[in-house]
């Protein structure tokens, strides 16, 4: 740390401002005129220039709300400590934030961001321990931060900008990357069974006993204790995420359960469909015999006429089709009667198999980059911490 920067508390060089709620009674206070923050607007970018609620302007001048001037800094202060952003503009904010309101003549807003973020763990610390953690306004004012000229604070600002923009350039290309191989996989699952129509494969109903069975699972009666804790995988839709070789489940049932429940077990390769809510599409294949609640729909391939796997890859293709066959809107729900209305081309099982092992080896390439790409994104993170900590030690500048 160089000589001549001070320590202050955050009380000694801030107003520090709690939000608060307008009354919901009152609904002339709500509307789509004035920004209104809370927890979930914060993290996403340095300034807040959107907020997902809004104050009329009523509610905005008149509730006796406090108002947080532009540039001042947030940080959510109830359950998930320490996200922060900046207000880009005038702006309110509910009483899960506290606001730093830094003295512009000694603090920089965004050398104040920036100490902020490498402040979480000491925030938490300081918060209540409850069920949901809390720091109020008080313990906020406490917390130390290190203060050097502000000339010097605007230098380290700049510093950590250009820094900190390289970075962000650097992610978005690995995105990119990654977002152009998943379309690759899209396209080619397109061409392989558009060329299928061309080639004349037969096409069967997925309603077609001769090719698969279809069932639902079911949940056994929770209030029974002798259904439950058992040796039986029992998977629910969450479970499915795409997943090629299904080994666990997050609960087990008896096999009591199975005799006397609609529950029932499906055998080693039956493909799993996700019907309802926000997981519903999401797809998986069996590697154990297990079984399913009612929101999962396992199709039973018959072995000698279509292989697991195509079929799985036949899903993938077709999931937005079928997925706009649901009802429900933001919740999706999906029926067998949707998913029989779909035929799947087959060619013969020989050509299924190597068009499997064409889609399994494109993949692989993509899990290995989606896996490069997380490493990547961490590497960032912790190259992002470093720059922090070189900053407010004084060796960036």
């Amino acid at each position: 740390m160089k000589t001549n920067w001070q320590t202050k508390k955050l009380g000694e060089v801030c107003e520090i401002i709690t939000g608060g709620t307008p009354k919901t009674s009152v609904k002339d206070f709500y509307g789509d005129e004035f920004l209104w923050a809370g927890p979930s607007d914060l993290g996403q970018s340095i300034f807040v220039t959107n907020t997902n609620k809004k104050l009329s302007e009523k509610g905005f001048r008149k509730s006796g709300i406090r108002i947080i001037p532009k540039d001042s800094v947030m940080m959510s202060c109830i359950g998930y400590i320490g996200k922060v952003g900046i207000a880009g503009e005038e702006m309110a904010t509910n009483q899960q934030i506290n606001t730093f309101v830094p003295n512009n003549k000694i603090l920089d807003s965004k050398y104040l961001y920036y100490v902020l973020t490498t402040k979480t763990d000491e925030f938490k610390n300081a918060s209540s321990q409850t069920t949901l953690p809390i720091i109020n306004k008080t313990k906020c004012s406490n917390i130390e931060i290190l203060l050097p000229p502000l000339k010097t604070q605007k230098e380290i600002v700049a510093e950590l900008d250009e820094k900190f923009g390289k970075l962000k350039e650097a992610k978005k290309l690995r995105e990119d990357a990654l977002a152009d191989t998943e379309k690759i996989f899209s396209q080619t699952l397109r061409e392989i069974f558009e060329e299928g129509k061309k080639k004349g494969w037969e096409e069967k109903s997925l309603d077609d006993r001769s090719i698969l069975k279809m069932t639902s699972g079911g949940t056994p009666n929770r209030g029974n204790s002798k259904y439950y804790d058992g040796d039986i995988p029992w998977l629910k839709s969450g479970e499915l995420q795409d997943n090629k070789n299904i080994i666990n489940s997050e609960e087990k049932i008896t096999k009591e359960a199975v005799r006397k429940s609609s529950a029932k077990i499906f055998p080693i390769g039956t493909i799993l469909f996700a019907m309802y809510g926000a997981t519903a599409g999401k797809i998986g294949i069996l590697g154990i015999e297990a079984s399913t609640n009612q929101a999962v729909v396992g199709m039973i391939p018959v072995v000698e006429k279509l292989n697991n796997k195509f079929l799985f890859y036949f899903l993938m293709k077709k999931r937005e089709e079928i997925i706009a066959q649901a009802w429900g809107g933001a919740q999706p729900n999906l029926s067998q009667t949707i998913l029989k209305t779909f035929s799947i081309p087959l060619p013969s099982l020989l050509e299924q198999k190597k068009i499997v092992a064409k889609l399994d080896a494109l993949s692989e390439k993509l899990r290995t980059l989606r896996e490069l790409q997380n490493s990547q994104l961490d590497d960032f993170k912790s190259l992002e911490r470093a720059y922090l900590r070189e900053a407010f030690k004084g060796k960036l500048i």
